[in-house]
């Protein structure tokens, strides 16, 4: 099946709104507000662990100094500890906090709200999420530097 280039267009476009729709939708009560940057951050550390800086900063293509601004966001929300690793202590992990973990909890049910009513009943939700975390995948790995 070939998709003509408007479709993909129209399919990028979609995912845009979708997106600013989530995004202007946050719950308010017990969620601590968080920029995108820092958004990218914590989903990194939740699904592949704590990790430095540098490892960080390339995965997610930020330059250091925006990946600075947001670590520092991050440490002053109590979202995130910074910690010496290494014997001579100079290496830095991240890792995210107890506190982060709840963010994040509360930020995938009001995603879960804001979806649920605007998909048709009969959908193959599961198929869509797995579609669109390879496309995701893709385009990240596609960014990422080649060793």
């Amino acid at each position: 099946m070939t998709v003509n280039h408007d479709s993909w267009a129209d399919l990028a476009d979609a995912v845009l709104v979708v997106a600013r729709e989530i995004e202007s939708r946050h719950p308010r009560a017990g969620f601590v507000p968080v920029a995108v940057n820092e958004r990218l951050v914590l989903r990194t550390l939740d699904r592949e662990g704590e990790t430095t800086p540098s490892a960080l900063a390339e995965r997610l293509g930020l330059q250091r100094s925006n990946l600075s601004t947001a670590l520092r966001g991050l440490e002053a929300k109590g979202l995130i500890v910074r910690e010496h690793d290494g014997a001579d202590g100079r290496g830095v992990i991240v890792r995210s906090t107890a506190l982060a973990a709840r963010n994040l909890e509360l930020l995938r049910e009001r995603w879960a709200e804001v979806l649920r009513p605007a998909v048709p009943v009969g959908a193959d939700v599961d198929a869509a999420a797995a579609l669109m975390r390879g496309v995701a995948d893709a385009l990240v790995a596609e960014r990422a530097p080649r060793d």
